[in-house]
């Protein structure tokens, strides 16, 4: 068996010697064709690029805070915050702004959404559903529709088909006591889902803070009763982070003080899901398992695949992140149904990071924006957003990158979002005097933008000639590409409009498998979410089967039998890929 392994080898190697002095003889290749293989129409190495900086609060004259973003399904941009400007005869209390971009106008005028308010409106969170609504909850502490002079959460929403905005409803109707930090998403049918911090004493949850939570059934266009979230706990619970999947589970994640599970006095990162099939809601689980010192400020975000992404500031001294403030990360598998160890992301700060923004794209690549006052890559020892990506296809994190390059003050609050074409979105707060925006603060933004990638190289086909129709295709890994597209002809490609593609895979190697002799010809084309490169070049295969030896039978035992089951056993041949078996009574 050795020697006939060793025989296959040698032949094989033979045949590629005689390829690489004999190439020209047997594929005759025109000089257009050598040309067309080294066209490369994107000579960019780099897929991603960040946009310069924009003001989004143009209209804003004074301070401009927490601002939040979302993205709808055409790519247009949604931006609300909480502004002190007296605009629109909005007066010099808080107010909520609201500005959107699209490709065909760039930035609108900048509305006011809290137009029924006499007193502080901030803390805004909106979302944007599938028909193009958009979803604003925030908190108020005016006396509107009777909901007395305590902070409130208040809703509104800009209906798409009539293009005008709703009256402002109460959401935390019936609850005298402070409110704050509200986090909204909408679900696939429409309904909305609104999570808040709350002092009330409510369904005997206690006078300190819990988490809140509320749902607008699209069924029956009307509010759900209010639900505590933070049943377990017993000890204040803070700012929640919430989103529906795309099943309609509802995870939150949030701070809680209360030693639960033996978390410990200190705070905690806690998460918790309502269930669309149970319609309930789980047990209370502690995120932070790894951290022994204060976990606060988390953001979720959920993928396609049901994983659980949760990012938070932590001041653990866990794998060598030091005693300051850093960004930790953990994710809930769904494959294995379990919680990953903890990791650190702002692994290049040495000053303190805070406040995360975290957001999972299509393919499962993991997002997050932080505002950091460390002194990196020339950033200076202000406030400055920082971003950094878990890349799926390797599975590890980039480097750190400032997003504020333009920024000579403090940064603040990002706000991140990946549309569906997957360029990254980020706002934040900045007090910098930038395009004559002044120093006070306003809301800046900034894209990075995703380009296609460029056209993968195309190995040469080794051996060729090929004996047994397996053909191991291999090429670059190429900078900013998900997938790979796969063409075979049988002459030589010059376009690939008329092929049909044989295969999509992730990995730069393919194995094709032939059951016919011939030349064969393939091309490779990278793609991402802005588009595709265009093809590699062309590599070619002559596949001629070899004839091959005839397997040796071993004696059949036993002989003779007594049963009807035959065991039948044979030498494996090389290159051979099936059997035939035979049978007779002669």
């Amino acid at each position: 068996m050795k020697n006939k392994k060793m025989k296959l080898f040698m032949s094989l190697s033979v045949l590629f010697i005689s390829f690489l002095i004999c190439a020209s003889s047997q594929n005759i290749i025109s000089i257009k064709a050598l040309q067309e293989e080294n066209y490369n129409p994107y000579t960019n190495s780099f897929t991603w690029e960040w946009t310069t900086t924009e003001v989004v609060s143009t209209e804003s004259t004074s301070s401009c805070w927490y601002s939040s973003l979302a993205t709808d399904t055409d790519g247009n941009i949604h931006v609300a915050w909480e502004d002190y400007t007296n605009y629109d005869s909005s007066g010099t209390d808080g107010d909520i702004f609201y500005k959107n971009w699209t490709s065909s106008t760039s930035w609108i005028t900048t509305k006011v959404v809290s137009t029924e308010s006499t007193s502080e409106s901030n803390y805004a969170s909106l979302s944007v559903d599938a028909t193009g609504n958009i979803h604003i909850a925030w908190v108020d502490a005016t006396n509107y529709a009777g909901a007395g002079t305590d902070p409130d959460i208040f809703y509104k929403r800009w209906n798409a088909s009539t293009s005008s905005w709703t009256t402002t409803e109460v959401v935390s109707t019936g609850l005298s006591s402070s409110k704050s930090n509200p986090s909204l998403s909408v679900d696939a049918a429409g309904n909305i889902h609104i999570a808040w911090q709350d002092n009330a004493d409510y369904d005997s949850s206690g006078t300190d803070a819990d988490i809140f939570y509320k749902r607008w059934n699209a069924s029956t266009s009307s509010w759900t009763t209010t639900e505590v979230v933070s049943t377990e706990s017993t000890e204040h619970s803070y700012s929640p982070s919430l989103m529906a999947d795309n099943t309609g589970n509802i995870h939150v994640v949030w701070e809680d003080l209360t030693n639960y599970d033996s978390s410990g006095i200190d705070r905690d990162i806690f998460y918790k899901n309502w269930n669309a099939s149970t319609s309930s809601w789980t047990t209370t689980e502690v995120v932070s398992t790894e951290s022994t010192d204060i976990s606060y400020f988390a953001s979720l975000s959920v993928d396609a695949a049901g994983n659980i992404h949760i990012a938070w500031v932590d001041e653990t001294n866990y794998a060598g992140a030091g005693t300051d403030r850093d960004i930790f990360y953990k994710r809930w598998d769904s494959s294995s149904s379990s919680w990953t160890t903890t990791e650190v992301v702002s692994t290049e700060s040495t000053g303190i990071s805070y406040s995360p923004s975290l957001m999972a794209d299509n393919t499962g690549n993991i997002h997050v924006a932080w505002y950091d006052d460390t002194d990196y890559a020339g950033s200076g020892i202000d406030w400055d957003i920082f971003y950094k990506y878990w890349d799926s296809s390797s599975t590890s994190w980039t480097i750190t990158e400032v997003v504020s390059t333009e920024s000579t003050g403090d940064s603040y609050s990002p706000s991140l979002k990946v549309d569906i074409a997957g360029d990254i979105h980020v706002v934040w707060d900045d007090d910098t005097d930038y395009a004559g925006s002044g120093t006070d603060r306003d809301i800046f933004y900034k894209r990075l933008e995703t380009y296609p990638p460029a056209a993968p190289e195309l190995a040469p086909i080794v051996p060729n000639l090929d004996e047994d129709g397996f053909i191991s295709l291999n090429w670059n890994d190429v900078t900013g590409a998900t997938k790979y597209y796969v063409y075979r002809s049988t002459s030589y490609i010059w376009s690939i409009q008329e092929l049909t593609l044989i295969t999509t895979v992730s990995s730069s190697d393919y194995i094709d498998i032939l059951q016919s002799e011939g030349f064969y010809y393939y091309v490779v084309v990278a793609g991402n979410f802005a588009g595709n490169s265009s093809h590699s070049n062309c590599q070619y295969v002559e596949v001629k089967f070899t004839d091959l030896e005839a397997p040796e039978l071993a004696p059949i035992l036993p002989n003779p039998t007594d049963t009807s089951s035959i065991s039948l056993v044979w030498d494996s041949v090389d290159g051979s890929t099936e059997y035939y078996v035979y049978r007779s009574s002669s």
